[in-house]
């Protein structure tokens, strides 16, 4: 949605950071989902780096459509995600080479989930007050 400088970039700002929590909400459930896999590392995403838009030139993965009958291609925020390997727990008693931490993912989901209503409500507001400006004033 182009704003024109309504807002400044705030609408835009807001959106990016729901996008990027909605995708951290994703791997940190794909962790808590691969918590009992034998040697499955846990990943994290770099989310305040995905929302400065901090971009390094590290290869991504790009789709090529190599024939007509496939499926036309859809860019998707998820293809040129920032993932690093998850901080081991320092002390783990498993000995099948798992680092899922179940209670450090849970606390990070839940302050993702508080992040990303925070940042719906903020971005709700705004619109609310365009509205009212539509509107002069009257509710």
């Amino acid at each position: 949605m182009p704003t024109n400088g309504l807002f400044r970039d705030t609408i835009s700002l807001l959106e990016r950071s729901l996008n990027i929590r909605s995708l951290q909400h994703r791997v940190l459930s794909s962790n808590i989902a691969n918590m009992d896999t034998p040697n499955y590392k846990a990943v994290e995403l770099a989310v305040a780096e995905e929302i400065n838009g901090s971009q390094d030139s590290a290869p991504s993965i790009q789709l090529v459509q190599t024939q007509p009958g496939h499926l036309p291609l859809k860019h998707d925020p998820a293809d040129h995600l920032k993932l690093k390997a998850a901080k081991p727990p320092e002390f783990s008693l498993r000995g099948d080479g798992n680092t899922v931490d179940l209670d450090r993912t849970m606390g990070k989901l839940a302050e993702n989930t508080l992040l990303y209503k925070t940042a719906a409500q903020l971005i709700s507001q705004k619109f609310s007050g365009l509205k009212n400006a539509i509107r002069g004033g009257n509710k």
